[in-house]
């Protein structure tokens, strides 16, 4: 059996835009788990206070599910971990001379020994479970690899892991790795963290399972520092395809990959495996024939395995460039979720229905002079993508519109003229106060009510 630890809210915090709030890695974190992962990896608790409290709310929201928090080999983190209420300790320490050289200077192998054997014993006296990693695995000489290991293990490390920090190995080097760790390691788990720097993550991934390594790290969208790790529900859909781990909910990996990519800016690309865009639609009309004969010909999984539709056509960009040009059409806010009738008349500028794969949505809003402009006729909602808010007043220099926006829990209030930029998966809304002018949307998404995520609760 191979179980999956998932560090989309650790090792994805080190992304070049990742930064979970308290709510999205709870959100986050109650997908995982229904989706089937068998820990959650969680921050370093030992950061700040804000982070010990994001590693709580996990905890709690996760219930039977144990959560693993992040320590170097120091006393500190290994207490602020403690504190957290984890079950277990990721303890990392490299050995190498690279890390000797870059973030241990002074210190000999028997001083990194003694502290492996120092912070594991402190965990295990905690209650804390504990996982060693020996950071930088692959470039650290065999010998010192395995003394580290064993000197984890008689301390107490229930788990040891070997990371490819820079993603430098093969899959034949990775299965000779792990092969050697299980004979020099008996009776000990072996958990694999592989980076994705030359693009074998999910191949070496797949290599040290079958040579023997029962946990692998991964992450939603494989987000992580540089290129990032092995991708979670690529392996999860590459592990049921083997016959050797079934999926939980196959139909949640759709809308963890969104959700993340939201909270992230990091959408997947359109040809990610299992959820991207386009990895069920078929264009080549020797395809296209086959598979509507047979769905399978050209699929090697049943779409709906992952909520998936098959699709023999998608909106294309027409080729005439007077089909770019829109005539507006006045459409009531009414179509839209978390919207209602609102003041003044409403334009629809471009979208995917005026222009195929257009792949962008902006709406224009004639605002008259009320005396009354009610409530607002918007609900607070969140987009997977970012998007844009403007503000153009009547008067002198676009003057004279007066508005308030909120951004997540904060309100704002705002004189035109004015633009309002919205990140990817933060809460938002708009209410107009005085004056007359005009407001303009932009949300980079074709269709506006596809590009909204729903609370988890209503998944």
């Amino acid at each position: 059996m191979t179980f999956i630890i998932d560090g989309t809210l650790r090792e994805g915090m080190q992304s070049a835009h990742g930064c979970f709030t308290l709510e999205q890695s709870v959100e986050v974190t109650t997908l995982l788990i229904r989706s089937g992962v068998d820990t959650i990896e969680c921050g370093h608790p030992a950061i700040d206070e804000s982070e010990m409290l994001r590693v709580a709310a996990v905890v709690e929201a996760a219930g039977d599910t144990p959560v693993l928090a992040h320590a170097r080999a120091h006393l500190g983190d290994i207490q602020a971990v403690a504190k957290s209420g984890a079950a277990w300790v990721g303890i990392f320490l490299g050995v190498n001379d690279v890390s000797r050289r870059s973030r241990l200077p002074g210190s000999d192998l028997s001083d990194l020994y003694g502290r492996i054997r120092e912070s594991v014993t402190h965990a295990r006296e905690l209650g804390l479970r504990v996982r060693f990693t020996v950071e930088d695995s692959s470039r650290t000489d065999p010998g010192e690899l395995v003394e580290a290991y064993l000197v984890a293990i008689e301390a107490g490390a229930e788990r040891i892991c070997f990371a490819d920090t820079l993603g430098i190995l093969e899959p034949q080097d990775t299965a000779a790795r792990v092969r050697e760790l299980k004979k020099r390691c008996p009776g000990v788990d072996i958990e694999v963290h592989l980076h994705d720097d030359r693009g074998l993550a999910m191949a070496n991934a797949l290599a040290a399972i079958d040579a023997g390594a029962t946990w692998v790290s991964t992450s939603v969208n494989g987000l992580g520092e540089r290129a990032g790790i092995t991708d979670y529900a690529a392996l999860a859909a590459n592990l049921h395809h083997r016959g050797t781990r079934e999926l939980a909910d196959g139909d949640l990996l759709g809308d963890l990959s969104r959700r993340v990519g939201a909270y992230s800016r990091s959408m997947p690309d359109h040809r990610r495996p299992v959820v991207g865009r386009d990895v069920f639609h078929h264009v080549a009309k020797l395809h296209v024939r086959a598979v509507e004969r047979e769905p399978g010909s050209y699929e090697w999984v049943a779409p709906a395995t992952f909520g998936r539709t098959g699709s023999v056509s998608r909106p294309q960009l027409p080729a005439d460039p007077a089909a770019w040009v829109v005539d507006p059409k006045v459409i009531s806010a009414t179509e839209l979720r978390h919207h209602r009738h609102g003041p003044g008349e409403r334009y629809v500028l471009v979208d995917n229905r005026f222009v195929p794969g257009a792949d962008q949505y902006c709406i224009a809003r004639r605002i008259p002079q009320l005396d009354d402009y009610g409530a607002g006729h918007v609900d607070t909602h969140v987009h997977h993508c970012d998007s844009l808010f403007m503000f153009l007043g009547e008067g002198e220099g676009y003057g004279g519109l007066s508005v308030e926006v909120w951004l997540g829990d904060q309100v704002f209030p705002v004189q035109s003229p004015a633009s309002v930029f919205i990140p990817a998966g933060v809460p938002h809304g708009y209410r107009v106060v005085g004056g007359a002018g005009t407001y303009l949307n932009h949300v980079l998404a074709g269709d506006y009510n596809s590009s909204l995520i729903d609370p988890v609760g209503s998944i």
